[in-house]
């Protein structure tokens, strides 16, 4: 059980709901039974019922025609309404506050407070009852798992090159405290700092400690650079391969961070099992639409099962980052706090927008900006193909609050839509899909006895529209029922 949270019968109460039946006292003690609920399991090719529900502690006790209540059990009737299981969000950073800088943090520690109590909620107003950040060590995870009331957070380690990304943005002296599993390549020229052991960065002990550490997998990362670092150092083909190695070796699939065709080529052939980013840089700089080459590249990579994690929205993040009426859209006061959201529009909250305003995104992203052309179309050719897709948002993909929790993977849908996956297959990788590649299916991802009862409550189906998660009435964890209003900033 991840929290214990006291509910009286008339908060449970979400549409036309009874607790307390006299009921049938047969077969076990008293839990919740959704009556009448169509079940959107993703394993299926369309929802089916009505059925009834029995959940019981935190698990799926039963599903059948005609369930009957027992004695104190919890009834919610859910004639008209769908049953799906709670969304994955696998690319999340569960230890930053959007925007906030570390002594922004140190200047409002209230803000802090009150930010750190919402952002959970947040994504379980938006659905997603598991997250896994990637990219994390352990300690982040296990602050966000002790709050009252959060979806659960697994992380996947971060592996970096010395001195490459994400840590070539932190001094040197800091940079190797905050990464501490970087790897060093014996056969590349940077020396290691000073007091290192070289037996502790190779990949075998790197991988050693993140999964014990209790990493569902792990991820290194092939970025060149852009904005004013360039140049960074890369793994070699020989560092990924024993990297691979090793991480396969303790059963974590490792993701490679890659938004370029160069990047996922190399992935491609030194054993990657998912690539984080869409392919937002093509070899055919100024194309957007899909060549032969690079056509045939991404029909290799859905030959190899990798996976693909396109995080569209990080793109349109850095534009809307930009827009001045960004502030006023609707649904994030949802999902910020109004204190959060009164000091963005502040000059010390604006900070990240006017790095950005400065250089290369002057004017913003825009749904018709080559870069977004390009890992739509590149997406579409993934899915037409039946590639394997995993939904992540990168939220918050940089200091920026443009990037909302829960939000941002609303958004996300739609963006998987315009670039031509269908709903179902939307639905299917924010849930079973990202669990079976995490290893989770056994316990998440879809709807049957025994599983988690991780579960929302929607007024529309799933498989025809992504708008079906704009109408959850409530949301389910660990089997307690949680109406969404509770879970807004707003209340």
């Amino acid at each position: 059980m991840r929290f214990l949270i006291a509910m009286t019968a008339a908060g449970l109460c979400l549409s036309a709901c009874t607790s307390g039946q006299p009921g049938n006292d047969a077969g076990g003690p008293a839990g919740t039974l959704i009556r009448d609920v169509m079940v959107a399991s993703p394993e299926r090719d369309a929802a089916y019922g009505p059925v009834s529900v029995r959940i019981a502690g935190d698990a799926i006790a039963e599903i059948g025609d005609d369930l009957s209540p027992r004695r104190g059990d919890t009834v919610i009737e859910a004639a008209g309404r769908y049953l799906s299981p709670g969304l994955i969000d696998s690319h999340a950073h569960v230890g930053d506050i959007p925007g906030l800088r570390p002594e922004d943090e140190q200047a409002h520690p209230g803000l802090v407070e009150v930010a750190r109590a919402q952002i959970p909620r947040s994504y379980l107003f938006h659905g997603y009852t598991t997250v896994v950040a990637l990219g994390s060590g352990k300690a982040p995870v296990e602050a966000w798992n002790a709050h009252d009331l959060s979806p659960q957070a697994y992380f996947c380690g971060a592996a970096p090159v010395l001195d490459g990304y994400p840590t070539n943005y932190a001094p040197a002296p800091q940079r190797y405290a905050m990464a501490p599993d970087y790897l060093h390549d014996p056969s590349r020229s940077e020396p290691l700092p000073s007091g290192a052991d070289p037996a502790q960065h190779t990949p075998e002990a790197v991988v050693a400690r993140i999964a014990d550490a209790g990493a569902v997998c792990l991820k290194t990362y092939y970025e060149t650079g852009f904005g004013q670092a360039r140049n960074l150092p890369v793994p070699s083909p020989g560092l990924m391969q024993a990297l691979v190695a090793a991480a396969h070796a303790r059963g974590l699939p490792v993701f490679l961070h890659a938004n370029s065709q160069q990047a996922q080529a190399f992935g491609l052939a030194n054993g990657a099992d998912a690539f984080a980013h869409g392919l937002w840089h093509w070899n055919a700089r100024e194309a957007t639409e899909v060549d032969d080459d690079l056509a045939a590249q991404l029909d290799r990579t859905v030959a190899a099962g990798i996976a693909l994690q396109p995080t569209i929205q990080v793109l349109y993040g850095e534009g809307e980052l930009l827009d001045p009426a960004f502030l006023q859209r609707p649904g994030l006061a949802d999902v910020y706090p109004q204190e959060l959201l009164d000091f963005y529009a502040t000059a010390d909250g604006q900070w990240f927008r006017d790095i950005l305003a400065q250089y290369v995104y002057t004017g913003g992203w825009t749904p018709d900006s080559p870069v977004v052309l390009r890992v739509k179309h590149a997406l579409r050719h993934f899915a037409d193909r039946g590639g394997r897709l995993l939904f992540g948002t990168d939220t918050p993909s940089a200091p920026t609050y443009a990037n909302p929790p829960g939000l941002n993977g609303r958004w996300e849908m739609d963006r998987w839509v315009e670039s031509g996956v269908a709903p179902r297959e939307v639905f299917r990788a924010a849930t079973l899909g990202n669990a079976a590649f995490f290893g989770l299916d056994d316990t998440l991802g879809s709807i049957a006895v025994g599983k988690q009862a991780d579960l929302l409550l929607l007024g529309a189906d799933p498989f025809q529209s992504v708008s079906a998660f704009d109408r959850i009435e409530t949301v389910f964890i660990d089997g307690r029922a949680v109406p969404r209003a509770e879970l807004s900033a707003r209340r």
